[in-house]
């Protein structure tokens, strides 16, 4: 049987960035992805190969400018995270960021194109040919638990999709690099594949999550392809109507903000957040039109910028053709998504969760971004926690002995069972429905119960579902799991803040901001502890970010 030193779980670009810094650290390494190496934004990669419209690499051209201060940019990533995000996790990444600028250099002078050619895919395919030579790839790779004792990892149990055959793999150290939990919602724009794996898994094996609750949410196109839209002209916003033709924003504005307002403030950031006084009405308006049902048949509400002469022939307009998009002749169908995950396992500087011998990068890693982030800095983050977690888990694998052949019990996939897929596909798409009903864009107490509820109902009818009630197929559990995580956090945060909005609690709470840590117990029930990370936090530098664009 193989044994590693490491163990990289995912194929994204914090997942090949981490394998190919423990290649090159001199470890014996294997990666394992659920579908086909290099199938970014099909399968084996999330934020990385998602897709946008805009050329270049945000994070990068900001490093690149003259007038570019690294102090400066600590401070704006602080101030974007409302007091709940660390400063020392904070530093690092501004100093790991400091070290890319040779290689941020060349990146922006061969990929300055739009759409997924400007996100982590020409990364991961530069780095692809150097892993694919180097370490053992499992494709096709379900991880369904990690293997731990006494708090200490030491590798992975595994489900081959074509064959559904469980199989250990034993490691002196694990990366977890599996993406986020884009999967958990019904509106999102990632690879189904994308469930929130990294996050269940961690948690199933006794890792601390932090600020699951803070996302980002974006405007997204839901037909006939799944891509985020930026709005960067007011002229684009005006446009938007119901599927009645109505124009329907002024009917959510409370009296005193004006639907100018709303608009100019939400062109600053493309995220939804509720940092500023009115650009969340916007998202606010389009949910409640999709929810009222006076939407599109892909469930969106219409923009039209077919009498746009600032978006014909911009790099959105080309990005859109060649996605099937031609907003020359069509309404463009819009909702709101989910992007990325500011929060993830709780990890340290060298990226070590709080489970022995287990590792964390990209969007698995917490702890980088706050309540808000600034535009590109998950990409960038993906190349830092991808690297640090490398190197990281391959000096602590260099001074481990030997893993641990921890035993095993099998455990069953939908990948690996055509008949399965089918009997739990119906109850997945009602999880992530009343996920993005629930627990998305507006959230009160009642929604949150709404949806405990409902995942209970869930639960228990996966389990008469099963063959064996104690084996519900790893995708369900993980996403019950996440479901119960969020849910528990959602309600313990009686405040709005950043990218989080409680429309029963609509302001940010008075004093220092509290994190939220979550646990799972082994009877699989969530705890949560509440710790400042950042007693320094002052809430009057908050508004710092409102005039100019962040997001």
């Amino acid at each position: 049987m193989d044994q590693f030193d490491v163990i990289i779980i995912g194929g994204g670009l914090a997942g090949v960035c981490a394998a190919k810094q423990a290649l090159q650290s001199g470890a014996k390494a294997a990666l394992l992805t659920k579908g086909w190496l290099g199938g970014i934004g099909v399968r084996g990669s999330g934020a990385s190969g998602c897709g946008t419209s805009e050329g270049g690499v945000p994070a990068f051209s900001r490093f690149l400018e003259e007038s570019f201060d690294t102090d400066r940019f600590r401070d704006k990533i602080i101030n974007a995270g409302l007091g709940v995000v660390e400063r020392d996790m904070v530093s690092l990444f501004v100093e790991e960021f400091v070290k890319m600028k040779s290689a941020a250099e060349k990146i922006m002078s061969r990929y300055q194109q739009p759409g997924p050619f400007s996100l982590g895919t020409p990364l991961v395919r530069t780095y692809l040919d150097f892993v694919r030579e180097r370490a053992k790839i499992y494709s096709q790779t379900t991880v369904t638990q990690l293997l731990i004792k006494d708090n200490v990892c030491s590798g992975t149990l595994c489900v081959d999709e074509s064959t559904g055959e469980t199989f250990p793999l034993y490691a002196k150290a694990v990366v977890l690099a599996a993406g986020g939990d884009a999967g958990l919602f019904s509106v999102n724009v990632h690879p189904e594949c994308v469930s929130g794996d990294g996050y269940a898994l961690g948690l199933k094996g006794g890792a601390e999550a932090v600020n699951l609750e803070f996302m980002q949410i974006f405007s997204m196109t839901t037909a006939p392809t799944r891509n985020l839209i930026h709005f960067w002209q007011e002229e684009y916003l005006y446009s938007l109507r119901n599927n009645e033709g109505e124009e329907f924003l002024s009917r959510y504005l409370p009296e005193g903000i004006t639907k100018e307002e709303c608009i100019r403030e939400n062109i600053l950031h493309a995220p939804f957040s509720v940092r500023d006084k009115a650009s969340k009405y916007l998202a606010i308006g389009i949910v409640e039109e999709i929810k009222a049902g006076r939407c599109s048949p892909s469930g969106g509400i219409y923009v039209d910028l077919r009498d746009c002469p600032s978006f014909r022939h911009s790099r959105q307009d080309h990005f859109f053709r060649y996605r099937g998009i031609e907003a020359s002749t069509h309404l463009v169908e819009v909702s709101m998504g989910f992007q990325c995950c500011n929060g993830g396992l709780r990890v340290n500087r060298k990226m070590e969760t709080t489970v022995e011998g287990l590792y964390a990068a990209g969007e698995n890693a917490g702890g980088l971004h706050g309540a808000d982030r600034l535009g590109g800095n998950m990409l960038a983050g993906c190349i830092i926690s991808g690297r640090v977690a490398g190197e990281q888990a391959t000096e602590y694998a260099q001074n481990r002995t030997r893993a641990e052949q921890i035993p095993y019990q099998p455990n069953k996939s939908i990948a690996g069972n055509p008949g399965l897929l089918k009997d739990y596909a119906r109850l997945i798409m009602e999880i992530r429905q009343s996920a993005w009903d629930n627990l998305l864009v507006i959230k009160s107490k009642n929604s949150v119960n709404r949806f405990h509820t409902r995942i209970e109902e869930i639960a228990e009818e996966a389990q008469r579902t099963a063959e064996n009630p104690a084996a519900v197929p790893v995708e369900v559990e993980n996403l019950l799991i996440l479901g119960k995580a969020l849910a528990k956090t959602t309600l313990e945060r009686e405040e709005s803040r950043g990218g989080f909005y409680r429309e029963d609690h609509p302001v940010s709470a008075k004093g220092l901001p509290e994190v939220h840590l979550l646990t799972l117990s082994e009877a699989g029930e969530v705890a949560l502890r509440k710790e400042v990370f950042d007693p320094q936090w002052d809430s009057s530098f908050q508004d710092g970010l409102n005039k100019e664009r962040w997001g």
